[in-house]
């Protein structure tokens, strides 16, 4: 049995709650939300985390654990192993500049104008869910620009507008997290958050690099690491990814898919076509833990968390992505985090509602 022990002691909990909260009051009163057979509106969700708090503020020890087992369903979250995995993710900061140069020639593009989402749903009932990205050319709807041709034959020169140039290594890391801060020369920081993608599926470029990089020691550092020892192989190792990110300039953040502020430790990104976004969940894993910016050894973690966030490679029950936050340890843990565990997903009961 479960004793849903919190390993920050619920530090962090109220803050990542009350954003949610402030999503489901947004919603229109005939959203639905479901989990399996059970259907809950936005009111219905904002209720069940406002007793999950009061029960966490009201009961302490094995009256909390009693109060939470007969007041909310657990639905486990697998995958097709049965369990859950975890990566990480973090807002990086990168330094930039307003106009192209030799040091920073890649542009941070806003989302193009021409750039068109079809739900496909709304055409057939056999594609609900399914949404395709493209262009119109001619009379015809044909797929977005790849990778290659953005960054290689600079195809969206004339039809995006930059945001900000960075470093091209710096902004494809960027794009894998899909937010972040931006120092420009006067010490100015902006910050970037996620506006939408060319629609092609997302490939991580560490199967390319396996037999450069052993397993125990690839990470987001080593990756990046062996990019800038080699720099003649950067090209062919980044269109690995077809996939290409657009940005938009943000106030607070970093936003997640529900465009609310994240909260580091407690906000995940699960998949939305299958976990109610802004809903609460459990998860147990286990973290790194650093000596001197180098791995040392692993920790468990176990905790509530929100699905406040979704991702290109976040595909399908139990695959899970942890924000960690902005700095050099979120960067340290986020890189490195590639575990199995496991992954609750928690409603409460009709009833006490």
């Amino acid at each position: 049995m479960h004793d849903w022990l919190d390993d920050l002691d619920f530090d962090g909990m109220e803050q990542a709650v009350a954003q949610s909260i402030k999503y489901y009051k947004k919603l229109p009163a005939n959203k639905t939300f479901n989990y399996g057979e059970l259907k809950y509106t936005p009111q219905e969700m904002a209720s069940s985390l406002g007793l999950f708090i009061a029960t966490l503020r009201d009961y302490q020890g094995k009256d909390r654990v009693q109060q939470l087992r007969s007041k909310f369903h657990f639905f486990e979250s697998r995958n097709s192993e049965g369990e859950a995995f975890f990566t990480g993710y973090y807002e990086p900061l990168l330094d930039g500049s307003p106009v192209p140069s030799e040091e920073f020639p890649a542009p941070l593009y806003q989302r193009p104008d021409d750039l068109i989402e079809v739900n496909l749903g709304q055409f057939s009932e056999r594609w609900k869910n399914e949404q395709i990205v493209g262009r119109v050319k001619g009379k015809r709807l044909v797929p977005y620009d790849t990778r290659d041709e953005i960054v290689n034959e600079n195809s969206l020169r004339e039809r995006a507008k930059p945001i900000v140039y960075v470093k091209g290594i710096e902004l494809f890391f960027l794009q894998i997290q899909g937010s972040g801060l931006i120092k420009l020369p006067g010490g100015e920081v902006m910050r970037v958050n996620y506006a939408g993608s060319n629609g092609h599926p997302y490939r991580a470029i560490g199967a390319v690099l396996k037999d450069k990089i052993p397993q125990d020691r690839m990470s987001l550092q080593a990756i990046k690491e062996y990019l800038y020892a080699h720099p003649d192989e950067v090209k062919n190792i980044l269109s690995y990814n077809q996939s290409y990110t657009f940005f938009r300039e943000t106030g607070e953040g970093p936003l997640g898919n529900i465009e609310v502020p994240l909260t580091p430790d407690r906000s995940i990104a699960m998949d939305r076509k299958v976990v109610p976004g802004g809903g609460l969940a459990y998860i147990e894993t286990e973290l790194p833990v650093f000596d001197n910016g180098k791995l040392s050894g692993w920790k468990p973690a176990r905790r509530f968390v929100l699905v406040q966030d979704t991702g290109g490679a976040i595909r399908e029950h139990g695959r899970v992505d942890v924000f960690f936050g902005a700095g050099e340890k979120a960067e340290l843990t986020a890189g490195h985090l590639k575990q199995k565990g496991r992954v609750f997903i928690i409603v409460a009961r009709k009833e006490f509602l």
